[in-house]
């Protein structure tokens, strides 16, 4: 089974996310700030990180670039309301395995989700 780490502070989003992998066969934990979300990726064995960039604490744009800058590549998919088009979110996107757009479908996250972790 894969681990997942949802990295959300809207609970009722965080929780959405949660019982969609659940049900799909994921494990999921979940956090809801940048300091916490650094923390719990350096510390367990995640298979993917659902990684939100309005944090409180530490946006997940600087937790992306501290996780990628200290070697850690596990795959990251970005799920953020925030439009994909700045200079900005181009270099996001670079790091990033991935971008699902806010709001979106449970099916739309899982099919990421399946393109990032083969089938057991």
């Amino acid at each position: 089974m894969y681990h997942v780490l949802i990295v959300e502070d809207e609970p009722k989003i965080a929780a959405f996310m949660q019982k969609g992998l659940d049900r799909a066969g994921y494990r999921a934990d979940v956090v809801g700030d940048g300091p916490t979300a650094l923390a719990e990726a350096t510390a367990d064995d995640y298979q993917l990180i659902l990684l939100d960039l309005g944090l409180p604490g530490l946006d997940g744009q600087e937790v992306l670039q501290t996780l990628r800058s200290q070697g850690n590549t596990c795959p990251i998919l970005i799920v953020t309301a925030r439009l994909p088009a700045t200079l900005e979110t181009t270099k996001l996107q670079q790091l990033a395995n991935g971008w699902v757009q806010k709001p979106f479908r449970m099916k739309e996250l899982l099919c990421r989700v399946q393109q990032l972790l083969p089938a057991q």
